[in-house]
């Protein structure tokens, strides 16, 4: 049988999802876009995920499934998917979403027919974990300037803002000119920024993709150094969500500092984009105000180095490594196909 390449992958990265994973992947397989593959990662969960998945792939050809020997993290697992993918576009999934049936389709119109246009994303629902509507998600950032440092200045600017447009369809073109997405707190939120500065975005009126948000979601996952109870602590703030051990289990006692981390993406990101002299002066005096505006959680950033050391010391005192944090000093796998 000849295999031709789809106009669409879609990367699907999971980690013990089966509670929504059975909707999820009928929401995509259903899809009145039909010319996409779907690839699934499974960054080894202990749950029913893998049974799921190679059950959906015996009766669509359209599925590879693919599971990693050890938990390597959300960061790990996204850029393995995007990897995997041959499509011209390509869409991000997590295995608790819903698309509705019209989403591919009319992502993939847009993309088609505007070739400035380097991502095409739908209007948000959120839903709880029963399906029931909790409201529909209105994006405080606005992402159709024509101005690319304009756009920029949206993702820089803005807080408090869901990344939902990461899961919209993507110009893999585009996608490929900046580096993969990385396993830091907010890497999400970097990328959508590179890519911003490369081309246009594009919301859907309609509200074509569903968020469901619940309890054993990332965006709750707190740090490892929170949920050990018998420790004193100096303080019980964190940074980002979620945490920087569920982007790398590796860096459960890490020292992240994510803010300066942002900074410094933000400052490459600049760099590296395809702007002029000017344009990038312009870009870069941005980075003053978000200095300014960020000046606090930079200090929280100090102050929780301060009890991530508190809390490696005292976590040597009291037991080893492997009974705490069952994921520090994980040495990377191998992926397999099944």
């Amino acid at each position: 049988m000849m295999y031709s390449t789809p106009l669409v992958s879609i990367g699907l990265f999971v980690y013990n999802g089966d509670r929504f994973l059975e909707e999820t992947l009928d929401s995509i397989l259903n899809q009145t876009f039909t010319d996409f593959e779907l690839i699934i990662s499974d960054n080894a969960s202990t749950d029913r995920t893998g049974e799921i998945a190679k059950a959906y792939a015996k009766h669509d050809d359209r599925i590879r499934y693919y599971r990693n020997e050890k938990n390597m993290g959300a960061g790990w697992n996204i850029r393995r998917v995007y990897e995997l993918a041959t499509g011209k576009y390509f869409k991000q999934a997590a295995a608790d979403d819903i698309l509705r049936p019209e989403f591919l389709q009319r992502c993939v119109e847009i993309l088609e027919n505007d070739p400035d246009c380097v991502v095409a994303y739908a209007k948000t629902i959120e839903v709880d974990e029963n399906g029931n509507f909790i409201k529909n998600y209105v994006s405080p950032i606005r992402t159709d300037y024509d101005d690319a440092i304009a756009r920029f200045c949206e993702f820089l600017m803005t807080g408090g803002h869901m990344c939902y447009p990461i899961f919209g369809v993507m110009r893999m073109s585009t996608l490929c000119q900046i580096p993969p997405q990385g396993s830091y707190v907010n890497s999400d939120g970097v990328l959508l920024a590179r890519m911003s500065l490369r081309g246009l975005f594009y919301e859907l009126p309609e509200h074509l993709f569903i968020s469901r948000r619940h309890s054993g979601q990332s965006a709750v996952t707190l740090p490892v150094r929170l949920k050990e109870p018998r420790r004193f602590r100096l303080t019980n703030r964190h940074g980002w969500l979620p945490c920087p051990e569920w982007w790398d289990p590796a860096k459960a006692r890490a020292f992240t500092f994510p803010e300066f981390r942002l900074l410094l993406e933000y400052f490459l990101s600049i760099y590296y984009a395809p702007l002029d002299a000017r344009q990038k002066l312009r870009s870069y005096a941005m980075l003053l105000p978000w200095i300014k505006i960020h000046f606090r959680p930079i200090l929280k950033d100090l102050l929780i180095a301060a009890d991530q050391m508190l809390y490696r010391l005292q976590v040597a005192k009291t037991t080893s490594t492997e009974a705490i944090d069952p994921y520090y000093g994980i040495k990377r796998g191998s992926v397999s196909k099944d």
